[in-house]
């Protein structure tokens, strides 16, 4: 079924922003707990993790709305409306994954990069970051999964 049109154009920049946006906010997130444990030699790159973790989920909301605009548009194909069930869980699981990524990994990321900037040990961040880690990947890999399956559909 071709996508032509605006409901292709919002497809595309959906779909380009999930790319773009979750590929690093995923990789990033799943590599703190790494960087964490390098101590003081991986801090450059564990304030860039911070950075991304800091910015990146709020602006996956852009992959939101690109979302919103497709749904708006009426039924194509898979797509019925809001009341989807697969859209409401991706929904939820999306805020999830934003809230997690920032308020557990980011914080105590930075956290982690003013330990080591003190000289202290910033291994006492790693339980959470590594726990945040794991959930908000999960929620993504499900969100991802909800996107291409639509259970129901």
């Amino acid at each position: 079924m071709p996508h032509s049109g605006s409901f292709g154009l919002f497809l595309t920049l959906h779909v380009l922003s999930a790319v773009l946006l979750v590929g690093p906010l995923c990789v990033t997130t799943a590599a703190a707990p790494g960087l964490v444990r390098t101590g003081p030699a991986g801090l450059p790159r564990m304030r860039a993790a911070a950075r991304t973790t800091r910015y990146y989920p709020p602006a996956t909301v852009l992959i939101v709305l690109f979302g919103l605009v497709i749904v708006r548009q009426g039924s194509f194909g898979s797509v019925r409306g809001f009341g989807d069930p697969w859209l409401a869980a991706s929904v939820v699981l999306w805020l999830a994954a934003v809230t997690i990524t920032m308020a557990v990994v980011g914080r105590n990321l930075r956290r982690a990069v003013h330990e080591i900037e003190r000289g202290g040990d910033a291994r006492r961040q790693l339980p959470m970051i590594t726990i945040g880690a794991a959930a908000a990947v999960t929620c993504w890999v499900v969100v991802i999964a909800l996107m291409v399956v639509k259970p129901g559909s």
